[in-house]
């Protein structure tokens, strides 16, 4: 038995990693994880506690809740240095190897944990800031001076992607990191991950060229391909359609730049609809035209101005066709308000007694048979 110790017992001494003049070995990780084990144990045990005894909807419950797993995990704190064999004066100078330790080099800047947390913090930060300055320009600037709605959209993108940006670079000037040196290294990789990225790529840079041209914009009721919907955001990669179906589709930006995109709101928010019905010959052309303008003008949804107007199309083989024209301010109301002018428009010719024909045909028989009955 104590041979088998005797050569177990160094593997348990030997050391995986070292911090400083503080190493740790694998028999220090098997005291740890018992330790981390019963941390846990011990937080969901309470969580438990509280939804079996319904503390959770207590005003008090996160007070408690977070000083109660603030005390846990210091106990384990305070265990996990004890294995370790730290001193409790000299812990700090153990937290300290911890975040110093080099983990990787990057441009000749040794990147340690310390490095990687105050980059993620400025990081962290300038997103924050790039959230609020972006907001701020939403609600106060670009109102003040009456943007218009998708203007403001590209420009509060470009804002916070902008603020991003120098976030990053002031993260990587601060940790030590010449941006000269990253210039070379960045080639590389771009030649690397350029032919594997050149979707993304190409996405990104439609993206940008949607944001500065703006032949789209927010609130614009398009029409790609088959799709019919508003446009409810643009990101960089991709845009966000909303269909008349409710339904949000996720449209890569190169799309809009190679292919053929209907606006129906480039210039203005209003939409003009048309409406086509063939009336029976013998009409009165006069009393279907102020029938049909009747029934635009009655239609909820339907504009005063511009006026709807009306048009005689042509003479098809079994009706006088006709063409109505009409306007109105929202382009998610097409697809109802052409339903509520039809219906206007039965109405109105059920009151003019107006005939919607039906296609029929004549057949005229010069001689009939002499044994037909």
């Amino acid at each position: 038995m104590k041979e088998i110790i005797g050569s177990i017992q160094p593997l348990l001494n030997h050391s995986i990693a070292t911090f400083g003049k503080y190493s740790i070995t694998i028999l220090d990780i098997l005291f740890i994880v018992p330790i981390l084990f019963f941390d846990i144990l011990l937080i969901r045990l309470f969580n438990r506690f509280s939804k079996k005894k319904d503390l959770r909807s207590k005003n008090y419950y996160k007070v408690v809740s977070r000083v109660y797993s603030g005390i846990i995990h210091f106990m384990a704190f305070i265990g996990v240095m004890l294995v370790l064999g730290v001193k409790l004066s000299n812990i700090f100078d153990f937290i300290s190897a911890i975040l110093n330790f080099k983990i990787f080099t990057i441009a000749g800047t040794a990147i340690s944990l310390i490095t990687i947390i105050v980059m993620v913090v400025i990081v962290y930060i300038s997103a924050k800031f790039s959230n609020i300055a972006q907001n701020y320009f939403n609600e106060r600037i670009f109102p003040r001076f009456k943007i218009d709605i998708g203007v403001r959209a590209s420009l509060s993108k470009l804002i916070r992607y902008s603020i991003i940006a120098i976030g990053v670079l002031i993260a990587l000037q601060g940790v030590g990191i010449k941006l000269s040196a990253l210039t070379v290294f960045a080639g590389v990789l771009g030649v690397g991950i350029g032919f594997g990225m050149q979707n993304i790529t190409a996405n990104f840079v439609s993206g940008l060229a949607i944001l500065f041209e703006r032949p789209i914009k927010e609130g614009d009721m398009v029409k790609l391909k088959d799709t019919i919907g508003v446009v409810k955001s643009i990101k960089l990669r991709a845009t966000v359609i909303k269909t008349i179906y409710n339904e949000h589709l996720i449209v890569p930006n190169l799309e809009f730049v190679n292919s053929i995109v209907e606006n129906m709101s480039y210039d203005d928010l209003k939409l003009r609809i048309s409406v086509k019905v063939g009336v029976a010959y013998g009409s009165n052309p006069y009393m279907v035209k102020k029938a049909l303008l009747d029934a635009a003008l009655s239609t909820p949804d339907i504009l005063s101005f511009p006026e709807p107007v009306v048009y005689l199309k042509e003479f098809s083989d079994s009706s006088i066709n006709f063409e109505l024209l009409a306007w109105i301010d929202e382009p998610m109301k097409k697809f109802q308000a052409t339903s509520d002018l039809h219906f206007s428009i039965l109405d109105k010719f059920k009151e003019q007694n107006i005939v919607i024909p039906f296609p029929q045909t004549d057949v005229w028989i010069k001689e009939m048979p002499e044994d037909f009955q």
